[in-house]
């Protein structure tokens, strides 16, 4: 394929960045869950506080969040099962919906008074088994929303959605907390999970599959596991997202915190710095993910984009520097942008439609089960070992994984 002047090269990909926007379908969806993901973040900073200015405590509160976390990691198969055989857009629809109740009887609990424990974990349960089951279908939902062309950029806008509202989010959670209340935020929340209801119903997805369908081959748990772990792309995919989340929530919820304490002198502020430089990477590589599925060698440029990762990380703590240390941060969270945009692309049209809800969460529940291990495991280990050696086990791990892919020819060539 050629192109004209250079002028009209360099217009192209910005068109088919936004082309996905083009289509009513997935312009609903963006909307509806861009709402949803500023009410996450909401929630993410109200819930702390509904429940620390109830008398419940420090204890209390983790109690609470640790309810949460395991109900939403052991309903994630039944999500991506749900996903396969009534689709993922209805799964989302009707778990939105269930989640704005579920909040808005957390509204009540909290206007009536002093909540008790159970109470609190009564409500945290189901907000969690209701957070399992969208998940995957979320992840899942983009083939029936736009055409396959627009896969990349598809993926690229929601990922920038994603990581703007991540910051955007617990900003406004923080301002709503500060100068109202508590319960307003939650309201506030209930409220995007409704409008994220309305859009969803709003969409009339696709009947054409994206991917090939295997017919009943793939109907049972058991046969989708037989798939995944034997495909390259999926296997690979799991590995270095299991390793990945092992390597980055340990470096980024406990040994950033302390290096910008210790080394930086920093303290909080420089820690913020940080986490900003990590935030914008994450937009920018977003937006330039879908180049990636332009190139020739594409499998073989991500992985070595994932090596680059790892470097980046090992050289955060180089000179105790807070400028190096965001710029690294920055570059390693473009780069893993740019590769999330690639796999979860490749995902969306190599795994056949039937497996696809399942695959997914799968991937989500790599990311689930690291979270709490890498956590613990940075927090024990930061008591015996310096917090740049953390840092630098963490980049190595990241290099580790994405290394191995260079032995497949089949994920080398994707």
């Amino acid at each position: 394929m050629t192109t004209g002047p250079g002028q009209v090269a360099a217009v192209k990909p910005a068109v088919r960045l936004l082309a996905p926007l083009r289509e009513r379908r997935f312009a609903l969806y963006l909307v509806g869950q861009l709402l949803s993901q500023f009410g996450d973040g909401i929630y993410l900073v109200t819930l702390p506080f509904v429940v620390l200015n109830q008398g419940g405590g420090p204890a209390n509160l983790g109690v609470v969040l640790a309810c949460y976390g395991t109900a939403r990691l052991v309903f994630l198969p039944v999500g991506g099962t749900l996903a396969d055989r009534l689709g993922a857009r209805s799964v989302m629809l009707a778990a939105d919906a269930l989640r704005a109740v579920v909040v808005l009887g957390f509204v009540a609990l909290a206007a009536g008074g002093r909540i008790p424990l159970w109470a609190m974990i009564a409500v945290a349960v189901p907000f969690g088994v209701l957070g399992g089951i969208f998940m995957p279908a979320s992840f899942a939902v983009l083939p029936r929303i736009v055409r396959p062309e627009s896969f990349a950029a598809g993926n690229s806008l929601i990922q920038v959605m994603q990581s703007t509202s991540r910051i955007a989010g617990p900003a406004l959670g923080g301002t709503l907390v500060g100068s109202l209340k508590s319960g307003v935020g939650l309201l506030i929340d209930a409220a995007t999970f409704l409008v994220s209801s309305l859009t969803l119903m709003a969409i009339r997805p696709s009947t054409v599959p994206a991917a090939p369908d295997d017919g009943d081959r793939l109907r049972t748990w058991r046969s989708v596991l037989r798939y995944a772990f034997g495909s390259v792309l999926v296997r690979m995919t799991l590995l270095t997202t299991l390793v990945f989340n092992l390597a980055a929530v340990g470096l980024i919820e406990v040994a950033l915190p302390v290096f910008a304490r210790d080394s930086l002198g920093n303290g909080a502020l420089g820690f913020g710095v940080m986490m900003t430089g990590l935030g914008v990477g994450s937009v920018v590589g977003a937006l330039l993910g879908p180049v990636l599925l332009r190139l020739r060698r594409r499998g073989l440029v991500a992985l070595w984009l994932g090596v680059g990762e790892g470097l980046a990380l090992l050289s955060v703590p180089v000179g105790s520097s807070l400028v190096v240390a965001t710029g690294a941060l920055f570059v390693g969270a473009c780069l893993q942008a740019v590769v999330n945009v690639f796999y979860m692309t490749m995902l969306q049209q190599t795994v056949p439609g039937r497996a696809l809800g399942r695959v997914m969460s799968l991937l989500a529940g790599c990311a689930g089960v690291a979270y709490p291990v890498s956590a613990l495991l940075a927090g024990s280990v930061l008591g015996v070992v310096g917090v740049g050696v953390v840092i630098v086990v963490a980049g190595v791990g990241v290099v580790g994984a994405f290394s191995v892919g260079f032995f497949s020819g089949v994920y080398r060539n994707l």
